[in-house]
């Protein structure tokens, strides 16, 4: 065996023994430095996550985008926020509405808005939606086959909502939620 130049033979035990140690000890060592290294990141950036977990968050910001008959309309620029108790209108700001934080107390709001041509209000709709853009649908003669109405529903006065910002997708389909505007 030659020991001097560091050449081991390939069943000797020395050489299993030496391997086992070599890459235990390098990972150690690692997960040594990142511990230290997160340790020391915490004790100096304490006060700065606490203090980024206690200031006022933003409130929520979503966007409505609506179709006519698979055609874009112009999306509300007003919308009205309801609760049993109180009512508040949001604008359009920046291509969202920002939803007051007392409201999303609430497990559910009923939202108005209007677009050319029709009056749209949403009943019972949950505010973990409040957060992502909505598309809201509205036919003349007929749905699409994968949105659910019941049989004898009113095609002009139905709306279909899909919900974006989740896996997979939330929906939900409303009668009633809809009245045709006459033009002045």
């Amino acid at each position: 065996m030659n020991y001097e130049s560091g050449i081991l033979p390939s069943g000797s035990a020395v050489k299993q023994k030496c391997a086992k140690k070599s890459m235990i000890y390098p990972l150690s060592s690692i997960l040594r430095r990142a511990f230290c290294g997160l340790a020391l990141f915490l004790f100096f950036n304490a006060p700065g996550l606490l203090a980024q977990s206690t200031t006022h968050q933003d409130p929520q910001c979503f966007s409505i985008h609506v179709r006519l008959n698979g055609k874009p309309l112009d999306g509300p620029q007003v919308i009205t926020l309801k609760t049993k108790e109180n009512e508040s209108m949001v604008s359009l700001e920046g291509g969202c509405f920002k939803v007051p934080v007392a409201l999303l107390t609430e497990k559910t709001l009923r939202v108005f808005f209007t677009v050319p041509g029709n009056k749209i209000d949403l009943a019972a709709i949950s505010t973990s939606f409040f957060a992502d853009s909505w598309d809201v649908e509205l036919e003349d003669k007929k749905f699409d086959q994968g949105i659910g109405l019941p049989k004898h529903a009113r095609i002009k006065e139905a709306c279909a909502v899909v919900f974006h910002g989740g896996e997979p997708e939330n929906a939900l389909s409303q009668t009633g939620c809809r009245t045709p505007i006459k033009a002045n």
